[in-house]
């Protein structure tokens, strides 16, 4: 419910896949957001997820958690041999393959963890039909239509003009022709100059000033502190390294800062704020990370971006 991805140490590991809303061009509807369950048998390195689960519900060590967690896994493949199938809660059902280390999982429609989107409708809907409609003229009309408009030569000099008139409203009402020194104001506004005279007595006529406004940078106590995550250097891997998954950002810093460690960073993904403390480009480095973290961070995991 909370991790894209849980791995069963030795067995296999369970991951959703998300898929965003899409337009079917074929049968022309909208369809929602969907996630579906899968199992890979192949994933089964030890990233600490599971056995961290086991050790907080039960209150026990993580030797303990191991210990009961083998128990399990033995006791699932005893069955599957025996039996040829096991059912995982709802999450679907277990049969044994061609492979015994390989078995084939059929996941349940009905499961929690892919009912997320559940309620969200396709959308259809029906394409826009342009019709032409072309409107029979009479030889009349069409003789009418295909005459040139000829546009008087006084006419033409009238229209040259008013043209000419207007733009030189427009240059004398911006131009300013009053002679003698000009006063500009520095600020931020449109950046129109203007004159402030003031009149001091009777025989000093008039005295101009300047006014400047200028902005100031900021006093270096009040400088934004700049992001962790944007100086950095080095680009996000495809695999993080997740030790914390939190519903709000809050949660997550909260977290951060009670653990105190400047490794751990925090990525948005789906809804919920993951505190990671490294990346990889692939699974194999990811793994190689994961089962060196686990010592310091025992419910480190391996989450794809």
């Amino acid at each position: 419910m909370h991790h894209e991805c849980v791995v069963v140490p030795g067995f296999g590991a369970f991951m959703l896949n998300h898929e965003s809303a899409r337009y079917d061009a074929k049968t022309q509807r909208f369809l929602p957001p969907s996630r579906t369950l899968g199992f890979n048998p192949e994933v089964r390195h030890n990233d600490a997820l599971l056995l961290g689960s086991i050790s907080r519900r039960e209150g026990v060590s993580i030797e303990s958690a191991r210990m009961t967690l083998d128990a399990s896994i033995a006791s699932l493949r005893g069955q599957l041999q025996h039996c040829g199938e096991v059912a995982m809660g709802h999450l679907g059902v277990f049969t044994s393959g061609v492979n015994p280390e390989s078995p084939v999982f059929n996941p349940s429609d009905d499961s929690l963890a892919v009912r997320r989107f559940e309620g969200l409708q396709p959308l259809e809907i029906v394409p826009l039909d342009y019709e032409e409609k072309v409107e029979t003229a009479t030889d009349d009309d069409a003789t009418v239509n295909n005459e040139p408009v000829v546009i008087p030569f006084p006419l033409k000099i009238v229209a040259s003009i008013v043209a000419v008139i207007v733009g030189l409203g427009i240059l004398y009402s911006t131009t300013s022709l009053v002679s003698g020194p000009r006063v500009n104001f520095a600020s931020l506004d449109t950046g129109i100059s203007s004159r402030i005279e003031r009149v001091i007595d009777s025989t000093v006529s008039v005295s101009r000033e300047i006014l400047l406004n200028i902005a100031m940078p900021p006093a270096q106590n009040d400088e934004p502190v700049a992001d962790s995550r944007v100086a950095e250097s080095e680009p996000l891997g495809r695999y993080i390294l997740v030790v914390g998954s939190f519903p709000t950002e809050k949660a997550a810093r909260s977290h951060i800062a009670q653990c105190k460690d400047e490794a751990m960073e925090i990525i948005e993904m789906d809804g919920n704020y993951r505190v990671y403390v490294a990346s990889a480009s692939d699974i194999n480095e990811a793994q190689s990370l994961a089962a060196s973290l686990s010592e310091s961070y025992p419910s480190v995991w391996v989450c794809r971006r």
